[in-house]
């Protein structure tokens, strides 16, 4: 299991924004949903695109580029041309830090 990473304060991701983050050399984004905190692979499966650089909506993150969008808490993809998920990452909050804890692995299908 991966230890938790102290990644940000509260106060660093506004509500319905999203900023990365790295996590073990990985660049993570970070959203707040204004509701809870979620994590993934700031990259898109579909090409090399920085997902942070997108659009939030609940709890879903589009891509900038070809707007794949992917469900950030399972990682899985939602719509095209990606055809393969995202890594989800753990969240939590203490007090005004927040911590990220995951493998950076994709699920399975």
């Amino acid at each position: 299991m991966h230890d938790w990473v102290k990644v940000a304060r509260v106060e660093d991701v506004k509500p319905g924004s999203v900023i990365q983050v790295e996590v073990d050399g990985e660049p993570v984004a970070l959203a707040n949903t204004g509701e809870e905190f979620l994590a993934t692979t700031d990259i898109c499966s579909h090409d090399y695109v920085l997902l942070h650089d997108g659009w939030l909506e609940d709890d879903e993150i589009e891509c900038p580029q070809h707007g794949s969008r992917f469900n950030m808490r399972t990682g899985k993809v939602l719509n095209p041309p990606a055809t393969q998920p995202i890594a989800p990452y753990e969240t939590r909050v203490e007090g005004h830090d927040v911590y990220v804890r995951g493998t950076g692995e994709k699920p399975n299908d």
